[in-house]
């Protein structure tokens, strides 16, 4: 295998000066704490402690020692205590942190309102929180991004080690809550490069190497990036933790570093990783199969857990029932029987008198390359399972593939995390394909699209013909219902339900419900669509009103009142105007001094315009009216 090392990696400049600094001061001779690690490193920290500078919590306790600011910086409560016990003080605040400090301080000072995006357990997140003076929110996902109120005016300061992608999504999360927003992007540069520089040669190896303490923000930052590019990432504080195992069947391997991981720690890696390297080489020297050879046996024996392959060689490779398939099957006698021809790739060091080993899954995996490379050039969707959600989106397997869907890609609408997709089978397009780099990305979103313009062509199409769809009741609202139609869903307003007057949605409609629904509106650039119910039965004016005619006294119900009289409904729907003038002569009484809503009163119909739609009528009798108003009512329509 060949061993590549990032561009950038190792001790930034903040680090490496405060290492300088401590041990400046180990070498003085001088008796020295750091309020906490210095860095991010346990290794370090255990070197400097040997050289009498032993970490502590607080400052309790101390009388002659120099306190030590580690790199990440403390807030002004902590440097006021040191003057308080009159210890003697040796900053080493990484500038980049103390300048993020500094322009917290500045806009608390001014009165500005700011969010920090960062980790909110981190030190350094900490330290610059308590530089604000209480106008702070610290934000690190996206459910901290929906808690926040809504800003006229916002600055935005972002933690030195963050993730760049990461810090991108929230800042233009929080955009969204605020008129006016101001970032002052203190990611440090050290940071980024360390972060480009990994993301590039994470495109090129098939594994990479990250160094770093497993409490460094940083370093797990870098990690996270490699996996993201689809290289199989491992992420180490020391050499001690190198396997062999992890470096067969493998050509090219890259190697970076966190920000706090010594050069000491890094060479030690390198210096293991080379001699394993000399030892894989050696393995598969003088053997006409070597690892990585394409075999193809037949099936001799057979056991739950494993398969006993000949293939050729003196003795009979083993296939263990994980390497045959993914997801591997309870057991090979459920896929397999004796005799049956086998295509699969030795996956170890063949030496003599040791057993090899052989993998089918390496073998389909080039079958299933060729199967995502014509899917994407025919422009098909492929079948995934969701493996494993990242802050960035979701780890995917198809066939015996791994894959990635950034959260972008996930769904339809903004989602916080594609967590509810782990576990699950689902459709996606693939968005890019490289073999050569162990690459595979995809959208689950450019699908929907798709699928949701296919569902809108339907009710484009139904809305012109004026059919009657079919549809489910998801949820009920004050001013009407949302129904689903083919899943795409629209509302049906409460003056649509019905031809009678509703008071309540809850009065006609249920959850899950079937309703007939007729398109009403159809706008397909903004998505919105509004149903009726009411056009899919018979209309009263078309089926009833033949049953009624002028003088006709009947019983009526006041749905509306108005300051010129009342709109009254029928028992078969039909609706109509009861003027104040038909209900009394006395001009000094409003519509509601006779009549209250949901009354039930006594109508004459005095006119009916079919053209129109329109009914009249005068009021007969109506619940403890006087006979004042009756006599005036009938001298007003004798008049």
């Amino acid at each position: 295998m060949r061993i590549y090392k990032s561009a950038v990696y190792g001790f930034c400049y903040g680090v490496r000066r405060a290492m300088e600094i401590a041990e400046s001061t180990a070498k003085r001779g001088q008796t020295a704490v750091t309020l906490g690690p210095l860095i991010h490193n346990p290794q370090v920290v255990e070197r400097l402690s040997a050289q009498g500078i032993r970490p502590v919590v607080h400052l309790d306790g101390l009388k002659k020692e120099i306190v030590i600011i580690r790199s990440h910086g403390v807030g002004p409560s902590c440097y006021n205590e040191i003057k308080c016990k009159s210890l003697a003080l040796v900053d080493a605040t990484c500038p980049f942190v103390m300048r993020n400090q500094q322009i917290t301080k500045k806009l608390a000072e001014e009165g500005k309102q700011v969010v920090l995006i960062g980790e909110k357990k981190h030190p350094e997140m900490k330290s610059v929180a308590e530089w604000a003076e209480g106008h702070a929110f610290v934000v690190e996902s996206l459910d901290d991004v929906e808690a926040l109120p809504h800003f006229s005016e916002v600055h935005v300061v972002l933690q030195t080690t963050f993730s760049e992608p990461l810090a991108d999504a929230l800042i233009q999360a929080v955009s969204r809550r605020a008129d006016r927003i101001e970032v002052h992007k203190t990611i440090c540069n050290a940071t980024s490069e360390r972060q480009r520089a990994a993301r590039e040669l994470a495109q090129k190896v098939n594994v990479m190497i990250v160094i770093g303490g497993h409490n460094s923000a940083n370093t797990t930052h870098l990690a996270e990036i490699c996996r993201m590019e689809g290289a199989e990432t491992h992420h180490i504080e020391t050499a001690a933790e190198l396997r062999c195992a992890w470096f067969h069947r493998q050509d090219r391997v890259g190697i970076t570093a966190g920000a706090s991981t010594p050069d000491w720690i890094i060479e030690e890696v390198v210096c293991i990783m080379d001699e394993m390297s000399k030892m894989l080489e050696m393995d598969d020297m003088d053997y006409d199969f070597h690892k990585g050879s394409i075999v193809d046996g037949k099936v001799v024996e057979l056991f739950d857990d494993k398969a006993y392959v000949s293939f050729g060689y003196k003795t009979e490779a083993v296939l263990p029932v994980h390497e045959y398939s993914y997801p591997a099957p309870e057991s090979l006698k459920d896929v397999l029987k004796v005799g049956d021809e086998v295509r699969a790739q030795i996956v170890n060091a063949v030496k003599e008198d040791s057993p090899i080993y052989i993998s089918k899954i390496k073998v389909d995996r080039l079958a299933d390359w060729d199967v995502v490379e014509e899917a994407m050039a025919k422009n098909e969707p492929v079948e995934c399972e969701g493996i494993e959600a990242i802050k960035v989106g979701l780890l995917v397997q198809i066939k015996s593939l791994r894959g990635f869907i950034p959260l972008s890609q996930g769904d339809l609408r903004f989602v916080h995390s594609l967590s509810n997709l782990v576990g699950k089978k689902f459709r996606a397009k693939i968005l890019e394909v490289d073999r050569a780099k162990n690459r595979l990305v995809l959208s689950r979103k450019a699908l929907l699209e798709e699928e949701r313009d296919q569902e809108m062509n339907v009710l484009e199409e139904a809305f012109n013909e004026g059919r009657v769809l079919v549809g489910t009741v998801k949820k009920i609202m004050p001013y009407g219902a949302f129904v689903d139609v083919d899943g795409v869903e629209g509302l049906l307003h409460i003056s649509d339900i019905s031809w009678k007057k509703i008071g309540k949605v809850e009065d006609v409609l249920k959850q899950d419900q079937e309703v007939d629904v007729k398109i009403k509106s159809f706008d397909r650039e903004k998505q919105r669509i509004s149903f009726s119910h009411k056009e899919c039965l018979p209309d009263p004016w078309e089926t009833s009103i033949h049953n009624h005619q002028v003088d006709e006294v009947l019983n009526a119900r006041v749905v509306k009142v108005l300051e010129f009289g009342v709109i009254v409904e029928l028992e078969d729907g039909l609706t109509g105007l009861l003027h104040i003038n038909e209900m009394t002569r006395d001009h000094n009484k409003k519509p509601s001094d006779i009549c209250a809503l949901g009354d039930e009163i006594e109508v004459r119909i005095i006119g009916i315009d079919e053209n129109r739609k329109r009914i009249s009528f005068s009021l007969v009798k109506a619940a403890g009216q006087d006979d004042s108003d009756l006599s005036g009512a009938e001298d007003a329509e004798e008049n």
